[in-house]
């Protein structure tokens, strides 16, 4: 995602004051603990378990992309965050835990956290010190708990039953990959657009690691690259930045070889500069403006002038018209 500047620092949120809703903490919780195995509990308690929303959520992730990284994924707390308040504990009604950590690694995050901040079960999205909250609307802010959030994503749903049992789809499997121009880049941002720009920054002579993450090495040459070409020298690939980049990268159209008249056979298809001679010749009047293609209206305005000079009328212009034309056969 974009960098976020000159928002307002958070550590705590509303969300803070609600049971089971805090964020930031430093503890670590058990990553690999199985949902599928719960730790015991007293009879007549329903087992903890992932709400069913995000399970939905991880499983579209899984299928978005298979061999993601798996080791910074997390849901249920340890000992340390039961503590306390937490989205990774389980609700004292339902035992619902109502947060899920997703490892950066392999997946588009940006994609991701789109997907997530338009899904109405969405409380709050953490990542890399970077907070999108419901309660502000899903404006991007900085976030300055202890923990920054930068191995992994953490999402958390709201703690009422219609947003934790949600059977939405998330909208992650069918997602258009993002590509270069679909946003403003910037240092921050990461993700399959990222990916490209680095990919045609290669192809002009940088040595970037293609990784999708905009750091410092892919700044400091778009930034030469804005240089060179006399935009404004911002390190923000915007609109301008791409229109010259694709313009450095995409290869000039082939000009039409300059043909001299009489030097082949013209028929609907052809162009170049004997085509521009017929429609001279034959005029505009009949073959509209010459511009060197020869079209519909000039093969019509070729059969007007052999039926005129009294040969085969086929809109082909061989040998015999060009000969009608005074001009020297070459071929």
């Amino acid at each position: 995602m974009d960098a976020v500047t000159d928002q307002v620092d958070v550590d705590r949120t509303p969300e803070d004051d609600d049971p089971g809703s805090r964020i930031g903490e430093a503890v670590e919780y058990d990553l690999f603990a199985a949902e599928e195995e719960p730790s015991p509990e007293p009879p007549g308690l329903v087992a903890y378990h992932l709400a069913p929303t995000l399970r939905l959520l991880r499983d579209e992730i899984d299928r978005r992309w298979p061999h993601r990284d798996r080791a910074s994924d997390g849901w249920i707390g340890d000992a340390a965050h039961q503590a306390g308040t937490s989205d990774h504990n389980p609700d004292a009604d339902d035992r619902s835990v109502n947060a899920l950590d997703v490892d950066r690694d392999g997946i588009d995050p940006s994609l991701v956290i789109r997907k997530c901040i338009a899904h109405p079960s969405t409380q709050y999205v953490i990542f890399d010190r970077t907070i999108w909250s419901r309660t502000r609307g899903f404006a991007p802010a900085r976030y300055t708990g202890s923990n920054p959030h930068d191995k992994h994503l953490h999402v958390s749903v709201s703690h009422t039953p219609s947003a934790e049992r949600s059977d939405r789809s998330w909208g992650i499997v069918t997602a258009p990959v993002p590509k270069l121009g679909d946003r403003v880049l910037r240092r921050g941002s990461r993700g399959s657009d990222v990916r490209e720009l680095q990919t045609v920054a290669n192809r002009l002579g940088a040595r970037l690691a293609v990784d999708g993450d905009f750091g410092a090495a892919t700044e400091a040459w778009v930034r030469t690259f804005q240089q060179t070409r006399k935009l404004a020298v911002d390190g923000v690939v915007g609109p301008w930045t791409v229109a010259a980049l694709r313009a450095a990268t995409t290869p000039p159209a082939p000009t039409p070889p300059g043909r001299a008249p009489g030097s082949r056979t013209l028929r609907r298809g052809t162009s170049g500069a004997d085509v521009a001679f017929v429609q001279r010749f034959v005029g505009e009047r009949r073959c509209g403006r010459a511009t060197g293609a020869f079209d519909a209206r000039t093969e019509a305005g070729v059969r007007w002038y052999q039926g005129m000079r009294g040969v085969t009328v086929d809109g082909v212009v061989g040998p015999q018209t060009w000969r009608q034309m005074q001009v020297k056969v070459s071929y």
